[in-house]
């Protein structure tokens, strides 16, 4: 499985969207939208119920990178 995160910096901060499995081409199809104006913002839900909206602007005026989950590791 494709373990991936899309990351974002931003003058704001730094901002991580976790791709679920099998949703990569999904995640990174809105985001082309939202770069080329057909979307206003991309909207994730989080595990407890939680929104997480990122809008085309925030997107636009940042550094994007899709990038290897980083694992945890048990001591």
């Amino acid at each position: 499985m494709e373990r991936k995160v899309i990351k974002i910096k931003h003058i704001t901060g730094t901002y991580t969207i976790e791709v679920a499995d099998g949703k990569l081409n999904e995640m990174k199809s809105q985001l082309d939208k939202c770069l080329n104006d057909e979307q206003g913002a991309i909207v994730v839900k989080g595990e407890n119920g939680d929104q997480f909206v990122y809008p085309s602007d925030l997107l636009k005026n940042s550094f994007i990178a899709v990038v290897d989950r980083e694992e945890v590791k048990e001591a």
